[in-house]
C-alpha cells in the first residue's frame, strides 16, 4: 500500500508538470505595440504662385464737392509670395498680389451723374504667421494701390491711380505637400487722388479666396 500510494503520488507530480509544461508551450505573448509615427511637419518656406477671388466694398469720397458713394463688386487676381521661418513656430513673408477690379458705383447728392469705377488694385505686404504644421494664420500690412476711373456726364472719363496702405489678417491651409488654399480680409486706405480737378478719397474692405502653388 505504501509503495502504490508513493507511485500515485509520483505520477501526479510528473502529470502536473506535462501540464504546465505544456500550457507554457501553448502561450504565446501579445505583440508589442507598433510604435507611433509623428507626423512630418508642414514646410511653409519657400516661393509660391496663387490665383484669388474675392468681393469687395469701398467708399469713394469726392472731398471737392463733399458727396460720397458705396463701390462695390468682384475681383479676380493672382499673387506671388515667400515665406521663411524667423522661428520653430513663426513665420515671415512678403506677398505682392494684383487684381482686376469691377467694384462700382454712382453719386447721388451733389456729385448727382457722376460714377466712379475701380479698375485694378494691387499691393505689397509684409506677413507674420503662426505654423500648425498645416495651418497658418496671419497677419499682414503693407503699400496698396487702385487705379479708378471717374465717370462725369459734362467733362467725361478722367483716369488715376491712388496709392496708400492696407492691413489684414487670414488662415491659410495645406490640403497636399505643394497645394494651400487661402482666406484673409483687409482694409486699405488708398488716399486722396485728383480726377479733372475733383480731389477723391478711397477706401476699401474686402474679402479674398485663393490657392497657392508651393515651390
Amino acid at each position: 500500500m505504501k509503495m502504490t500510494g508513493k507511485f500515485i503520488l509520483a505520477s501526479a507530480i510528473v502529470v502536473a508538470g506535462s501540464g504546465a509544461a505544456m500550457a507554457a508551450d501553448l502561450y504565446t505573448p501579445p505583440p508589442p505595440a507598433p510604435a507611433a509615427i509623428a507626423p512630418a511637419a508642414t514646410d511653409w518656406d519657400g516661393p509660391y504662385l496663387g490665383a484669388s477671388v474675392g468681393y469687395g466694398w469701398a467708399t469713394a469720397t469726392n472731398n471737392t464737392v463733399g458727396d460720397s458713394t458705396s463701390v462695390n463688386g468682384w475681383l479676380l487676381g493672382g499673387q506671388l509670395g515667400y515665406n521663411f521661418h524667423l522661428g520653430d513656430t513663426i513665420v515671415g513673408g512678403i506677398e505682392g498680389d494684383l487684381n482686376w477690379n469691377n467694384q462700382q458705383g454712382s453719386f447721388t447728392g451733389a456729385a448727382a451723374g457722376d460714377s466712379y469705377n475701380m479698375r485694378w488694385d494691387g499691393s505689397i505686404r509684409g506677413r507674420l504667421g503662426l505654423d500648425f504644421d498645416g495651418v497658418l494664420p496671419y497677419a499682414e500690412a503693407g503699400l496698396a494701390f487702385a487705379n479708378a476711373d471717374l465717370v462725369t456726364p459734362a467733362a467725361g472719363t478722367f483716369n488715376n491711380t491712388h496709392t496708400g496702405w492696407t492691413a489684414g489678417a487670414g488662415v491659410e491651409f495645406k490640403v497636399s505637400d505643394p497645394v494651400s488654399v487661402n482666406a484673409e480680409y483687409r482694409y486699405s486706405d488708398y488716399g486722396d487722388a485728383t480726377y479733372g480737378g475733383n480731389s477723391v478719397h478711397l477706401n476699401n474692405n474686402i474679402v479674398k479666396l485663393g490657392v497657392n502653388y508651393h515651390f
